[in-house]
Parts: C-alpha cells; structure tokens; sequence
C-alpha cells in the first residue's frame, strides 16, 4: 500500500487594523503597530512546586459580551497581572511528559484576569465565543477546565501565550519552563498547523504495540499504519477509536499532548506525520 501526498501547506493573511500606537506602564507598546499585532508579554517561573504566569503591561482588544455584537472592548493592564497553579495542581499533565499550558485573558467587566488550561483538554480557545472557569485549587487535574483565581462565567477572552515544561512529578512544579511563548502574529495559528514544518517519518523501529506514547511536538500528528493483523484497536488520549477486527490499514489524528497507543497481533509499518 503506497500512500502520495504532494502540496503546500499556507497561511492565509488577514486584515489587521492600523491604530496608534499606545505607551503602557513599562514603557511597551501596545495595540497594533504598523499593522503588525505586538506579541504579548508573558512569564512564567516555578517555586515552591507552584508555577506562576505573568502577563505583562499591555492593551488587548476583547469581543463584547453578546455574541450577536460585533463589536470590541480595548482593555488595558496598566500593571503586571498573575495566575498561580499551586502545588499538587496537575492541570491533567502527566509526570515525566511534556506538558503545553495555554494562558488566557478574561475580560471581567473591564478589568483583565488570567486563566491557565491544558491545551491537551482540546478546550475550544478560538476566541469566538465566551468562557467559563472554575477556581483553581491544589486538586485542580482536569485538562478540560479552564482554571483562574476566582471562578467567572461567560467571559470573552484572549489567548495570550503558552508555556510548556517537563516535570518529573505531576503536580510538583518544580522545573522551569522550556519555553514561554507570548501570543503575536501566527506564534500559535501557523505553528500549531497540522503539516506546517512536519515530514512523514517511518518510526516502526521506535514502536510498540500495546504501548502507550505522547505527542510533545507542539502540534497534531498524523498516524498511519498498515499491514495490522490479529484484533486492532486504538485508543487516543483514553477515548478508543476502534476495537476488534476490520481493514489491515488504519489512521488517525493525534492532537497536541495526546497520548495514543495502538493494539494489533501484528503490523507491517507505523508512519507518522510529525
């Protein structure tokens, strides 16, 4: 079975208001420039097995509160605001795996709050419509729930960067991040892209069945594998796609932080866009 995928992968542009440019308390700039959407100013540091996320002076644009309204709220953080995922708060991450927290801004009347969810959890984070969060606490684990300081319903928000790190022990935040991205331009959009900078690699030789992996690449992957035999199953982040018998070839996305095994009697190659 000989599989051909030929083709480009694209960005496609968007308009982007020009406004003036406005001076924040540490001398910043924020709101757009040239055209071009600054990226946002964030930081993160661990201590006492807590992780702290800091976003920055800046201004941010929020949706307004009806989804029927198309129009916009300009917000400014005139100071430094923060999140704190304290000790023994998985957020759903795994020990030992590499981990992607996503931070978001929530618009609370005016006033700008941070919120921290596990990009695993597939969370809809597309800014198009309102969020919900509940109040994060030292048993907070779900990868699904969008977590702040006090819990808030219904609230446009914006994505305001990532944080990914590797802990040895889930829950004890204990080592600093490998990367602290701030949100700007295509930072997420173009970099998070299904087939945007990934090759088919034939990784067989690395697999095994009824073995459960991660995906820590930043992105989704695609798996392909062909010549199964026996009784198939796969199973993608606890949920099975398939169990029992059927085709010899079979598919399927992996998406960011994921974990994903595959169980068979036997196979010919395992293929992974990645």
């Amino acid at each position: 079975m000989a599989i051909v995928l030929d083709g480009t992968t694209g960005i496609t542009a968007q308009a982007i208001d020009v406004v003036t440019p406005i001076v924040v308390a540490d001398g910043g700039t924020g709101g757009t420039v040239g055209g071009v959407i600054p990226i946002q100013p964030i930081t993160a540091s661990v201590g006492s097995s807590a992780l702290t996320c800091t976003l920055n002076p800046t201004i941010l644009n929020f949706r307004n509160t009806p989804l029927t309204s198309g129009t916009i709220n300009t917000r400014t953080v005139a100071t430094a605001i923060s999140v704190v995922v304290p000790s023994t708060a998985t957020l759903g991450t795994v020990s030992a795996q590499q981990s992607r927290i996503v931070v978001i801004a929530l618009d609370n009347s005016g006033t700008v709050e941070l919120a921290v969810v596990n990009i695993s959890g597939s969370t809809n984070l597309d800014e198009t419509t309102l969020i919900s969060t509940t109040a994060i606490i030292a048993g907070s684990n779900s990868a699904n729930v969008v977590y702040s300081t006090t819990a808030r319903t219904s609230l446009p928000f914006r994505v305001v960067g990532y944080i990914e790190s590797t802990q040895a022990t889930a829950g004890t935040w204990a080592t600093a991040p490998s990367t602290i991205q701030g949100q700007g331009g295509q930072a997420l959009a173009a970099m998070g892209s299904l087939g945007y900078n990934q090759t088919w690699q034939v990784v067989t030789g690395s697999r095994a069945l009824s073995t459960t992996y991660y995906n820590t690449t930043g992105k989704p992957i695609y798996v392909l594998i062909d010549g199964l035999s026996g009784a198939i199953g796969f199973v993608v982040n606890g949920n099975t796609g398939l169990s029992g018998g059927g085709a010899n070839n079979y598919s399927f996305i992996v998406p960011i932080n994921n974990s994903y095994s595959v169980t068979a009697g036997g196979l010919n190659r395992w293929s992974e866009l990645r």
